[in-house]
């Protein structure tokens, strides 16, 4: 068990006896989902303790509790299979009648996520509100740096979707829009690499095949079939937001292809008509796609950065290689006995 106290507040696990804790209408809406969390949390724990035949994929909850009320909660999930990152979201309060304040609270809850008790894990993403100050200003108290500032994009007010039309990816012969499967995501992935710095590569320890866990409806990748090798140059990946809901990443190649404009719009509008108030989230920095977005009617809605945190093991002393010695004692001959004698002179005398 996960347990945290500092003083009348304590966090742990989510575990049964919570439930009767809830008190009112609000927040026993919340006991359906809590009893799944509780769920996912037990297959979590045989995913812990068998990596080798478990891949990392149930999230975990953790719940703050404060007079024998429930007060909050927080939801951290496997980043990549192989559980070496993880994600923490955004904590969530359920009540305003506390004696703590909310930061004091939110900082308990992510202080607890953060399990050093895994040997596995090595890395933490946090994602949040660019003009959440507070919850930043917590994430870098716990030694979060920002990685990535993300655009979200909502669909135009005049959609498809209010015409009831039924839109067909009609797209040149020469691309072809697929779902992420084992094949696609390797195309895929050099994509997601080539979006990230070479820091966010590193904390976020991912692999091809992680991409198939981001396959939820709406997500596919935009391929370029020239004879008989393929070659990805854009696709959406299904992300989870700092509010728990379910966002379309769109990301590309680094070079810009002409054709994408025309391809994205036929693919955005069929996700209007099989998506409920669908969400896109872009590279803030990528300005082409951005305008080519705003062309195409897509509103801005809210910025959100990307957050990371590392486990550095440093070595106190660097071994040397056996059968080196040190540079001193190998010059320590070539170190002159007595003072040097004159120069000749050969000049006239």
């Amino acid at each position: 068990m996960i347990e945290a106290s500092s003083g009348h507040l304590r966090v742990e696990s989510l575990n049964a006896n919570h439930f009767r804790l809830l008190e009112g209408s609000q927040q026993a809406k919340l006991l359906p989902w809590l009893q799944t969390m509780l769920l996912r949390n037990w297959i979590a724990k045989a995913e812990k303790h068998l990596p080798g035949l478990l891949p990392a994929r149930q999230p975990k909850c953790l719940v703050a509790i404060e007079k024998n009320k429930l007060v909050a909660f927080i939801i951290a999930k496997p980043y990549n299979r192989r559980g070496t990152c993880w994600s923490i979201g955004l904590p969530e309060l359920i009540t305003s009648s506390t004696n703590s304040t909310s930061r004091y609270i939110k900082q308990n809850l992510i202080e607890s996520a953060l399990d050093k008790k895994n040997n596995q894990l090595q890395s933490w993403v946090f994602r949040c509100p660019a003009i959440d100050s507070e919850q930043i200003g917590i994430a870098r108290e716990l030694g979060f740096q920002p990685l990535k500032a993300l655009q979200s994009w909502t669909p135009p007010l005049q959609s498809f979707k209010e015409h009831q039309r039924t839109i067909e990816i009609f797209l040149p012969t020469e691309l072809e829009w697929l779902k992420i499967t084992r094949n696609t995501a390797r195309l895929l992935f050099p994509l997601e690499q080539a979006g990230c710095s070479g820091h966010l590569r590193q904390i976020v320890d991912r692999e091809w095949i992680d991409l198939l866990e981001n396959n939820n409806s709406g997500s596919g990748v935009l391929l370029n079939k020239a004879g008989n090798k393929s070659t990805a140059i854009a696709g959406l990946v299904s992300r989870t937001d700092s509010t728990r809901s379910t966002v379309l990443e769109l990301i590309r190649g680094i070079a810009w292809d002409h054709r994408l404009p025309n391809a994205l719009e036929t693919i955005l509008d069929k996700i209007i008509c099989i998506s409920d108030s669908p969400k896109i989230d872009t590279a803030s920095e990528d300005d082409q796609l951005n305008q080519l977005l705003e062309g195409l009617g897509w509103r801005r809605s809210s910025e959100e950065i990307l957050l990371g945190r590392s486990l550095w093991r440093r070595s106190s002393k660097k071994a040397l290689i056996k059968g080196t010695r040190r540079l001193q004692s190998m010059l320590g001959g070539l170190q002159p006995q007595q003072p040097p004698l004159p120069s000749p002179s050969l000049g006239k005398r």
